[in-house]
């Protein structure tokens, strides 16, 4: 009977494995299928680029699209061939085509057989000639416009049939300043034909550009567009249309009206670049010099909002200016060079994040990217940049995500406190120099945020620990205009609930202030969860930044460790904090550290390298797990 038993379940289990492989086998093919498909329809020709390419014949890209492209589907097959060179009246060369190229009325065309039907078409045409194939990094898209910006110098073109990815290098057809299309010269089919034998040594790199594009905003108040710009530099400068052989000179000294210059030449950009060894300034109309001298290349366009700069630069270069714009030259040499390394890790990730894209720029050149401040370029600050030159945090072989913040209060934060979750490598880790402390047990969080005589990596700093203090009934309105702000973007940064079932359709509907409670801490002590009580509800505050916006509205006076006035802070310190309520709306915060608190404290930085700690030494511990890298 059980060997019966036995017998039967051995069989069940074997139709069971059957029927498991099998449905393994069908997914498996059903994956290999829709990956063929997704690989096909990436080689494919979508139809709506016969609007660009067609301007050559010419047809305008609204002809195109109004005569030609109703009678075609998504993607161009041969078919769709005969029917353009038919509208064109080619008969002859519609007989001959199909001959001389490989393809079939009903096979979708491949790229390298589209372009080789179109080189043929523009010979015909008597156009090839005039037709040129040149490569070009893409720098985004004036779509309002119609204009593509590149490395060198922009395009007119379709928007429409263009879906390029921002700082990927292309070949295109170009005639005159007009970007007909892509191109598939024999040494981009070269290096596709070999891209799955490199793969393998490729997976894992890590990429770092050699250049950047900074949008250039410090000497205007931080506003991307002029009216005008005005031009000197102290070598000479050479100006040239963007996208055109030639250049004119000015001399040093000379102020170059660069409006003026690209009106009288019918010019929407212009390259600008300073003679040997030179700089290029900012000044007004009379030569008074408003900015730093900025190395490298400045790349001006123009719409309708005015003109604006991007400096074209080498990001080694780039780094001279973002690290003393984002730490002291007082700091040790080896806190600098973790700067720099922090610095070019940042920059590559930003690189590929487009923000900034519409203006044809990787980054910009403040707080909101990394501060770049050419004017206080310094030696020590430069050596830590060029000893460091090429080296990036990585992670599995990826880029690592950085950030880093002023000073601590003796723990750094992970992403909870921007309610992310991050990688293992961005997690709280203390800086205390006094391990007998024990926050949470031998001493509580309200207690460790309020003693004084705590020695920490980055206790020299003056933040370290500080005093705020708050009136919420006096400032209420203020307050109350930064929570609506903030809940009308929809971030889930701030939740609002109403007092005893009564209806809460808004702050207008909060009433009086009524005071404050902690309701939540991350590892490192920051506020993660601040209510604000009021007569007919509650307000809860999530995000450290909002927390630090919303109390800055209230915020009377600011006292740091030395016991000294601050008047420069337009937010709170930082959100690690604790609350002594006064009442009457009033309260007094003790908080420690400047910043947001995640990643690497500079202050921090710096106290272990007057410890005799290495760069190397200061970023693993900061962002343990992760490894330095070279340029691959």
């Amino acid at each position: 009977m059980f060997r019966g038993k036995t017998g039967r379940g051995i069989y069940i289990k074997y139709i069971l494995i059957m029927a498991v492989v099998l449905f393994f086998c069908l997914e498996l093919d059903h994956f290999a299928h829709e990956r063929a498909e997704k690989t096909e329809d990436a080689d494919r020709v979508p139809a709506v680029e016969l609007a660009g390419y067609l301007q050559i014949i010419p047809l305008t890209p609204e002809e195109t699209r109004t005569l030609i492209l109703p009678d075609m589907g998504e993607y161009l097959t041969g078919e769709d061939v005969y029917t353009l060179l038919e509208f064109l009246r080619l008969d002859e060369l519609a007989e001959t085509v199909g001959q001389e190229i490989p393809f079939q009325r009903t096979d979708f065309l491949t790229r390298e057989i589209w372009c080789q039907i179109y080189e043929r078409l523009l010979t015909e045409l008597g156009q090839a000639e005039q037709v040129e194939i040149t490569e070009i990094q893409y720098l985004g898209m004036l779509s309002s416009e119609g204009r593509l910006m590149a490395d060198n110098g922009n395009y007119d073109c379709d928007p429409e049939g263009i879906d390029f990815v921002y700082g990927e290098n292309y070949q295109v057809y170009v005639f005159g300043n007009i970007l007909l299309g892509r191109a598939f010269p024999a040494a981009q089919q070269e290096t596709e034909e070999s891209g799955e034998e490199n793969q393998e040594e490729q997976t894992g790199q890590v990429q770092i550009p050699e250049n950047v594009s900074v949008l250039v905003t410090q000497d205007n108040s931080e506003q991307i567009c002029r009216e005008n710009v005005y031009l000197s530099g102290d070598a000479g400068l050479m100006a040239a249309v963007s996208g055109q052989d030639g250049s004119e000179q000015c001399q040093a000294g000379q102020v170059l009206n660069c409006g003026e210059w690209m009106n009288n030449r019918a010019a929407e950009a212009m390259v600008v670049t300073a003679g040997e060894n030179g700089r290029i300034y900012i000044t007004d109309e009379s030569g008074n010099i408003h900015s730093s001298g900025y190395r490298g290349a400045f790349r001006l366009s123009r719409n309708e909002n005015g003109i604006w700069i991007v400096n074209e630069i080498s990001m080694e270069e780039y780094l001279y200016g973002v690290v003393p714009g984002e730490m002291p030259e007082s700091f040790e040499a080896e806190a600098l060079k973790a700067q720099a390394v922090c610095a070019r890790t940042y920059a590559s990730r930003l690189v590929n994040e487009k923000k900034y894209e519409d203006f044809g720029a990787d980054l910009d050149d403040t707080t909101d990217c990394q501060v770049y401040l050419p004017s206080q370029e310094n030696e020590k600050a430069v050596n830590a940049v060029n000893d460091t030159a090429g080296k990036i945090l990585a992670f599995q072989g990826n880029l690592a995500e950085i950030y880093y913040f002023s000073t601590s209060c003796g723990f750094t934060s992970g992403l909870e406190v921007w309610q992310l979750n991050g990688p293992d490598y961005l997690r709280s880790v203390s800086l205390l120099q006094s391990p007998e402390l024990e926050v949470g047990k031998s001493i509580s969080v309200d207690e460790f945020l309020r003693k004084t005589d705590i020695f920490s990596y980055d206790s020299e700093s003056r933040y370290f620990r500080w005093t705020v203090q708050l009136d919420l009934t006096s400032s209420l309105s203020r307050v109350l205009e930064e929570i609506r702000q903030e809940i009308e973007k929809g971030s889930g940064k701030v939740g609002i609930e109403a007092a005893g079932g009564s209806g809460v359709s808004g702050v207008e509907d909060l009433g009086g202030f009524q005071g404050m409670t902690v309701n939540g801490r991350s590892d490192s002590g920051t506020v993660t969860d601040l209510s604000l009580q009021f007569e007919n509800g509650r307000v809860h505050l999530y995000h450290e930044n909002t927390i630090r916006c919303v109390l800055a509205k209230a915020m009377t006076a600011v006292t740091d460790k030395n016991g000294e006035l601050v008047h420069t802070l337009n937010m709170l310190p930082s959100a690690s904090f604790s609350v002594e309520d006064s009442g009457g709306g009033k309260a007094t915060l003790y908080g420690g550290g400047l910043g947001h608190g995640i990643g690497m404290s500079q202050y921090g930085a710096d106290g272990m390298a007057k410890a005799g700690k290495t760069y190397s030494d200061i970023l693993t511990f900061f962002f343990p797990g992760t490894e330095i890298a070279g340029v691959s």
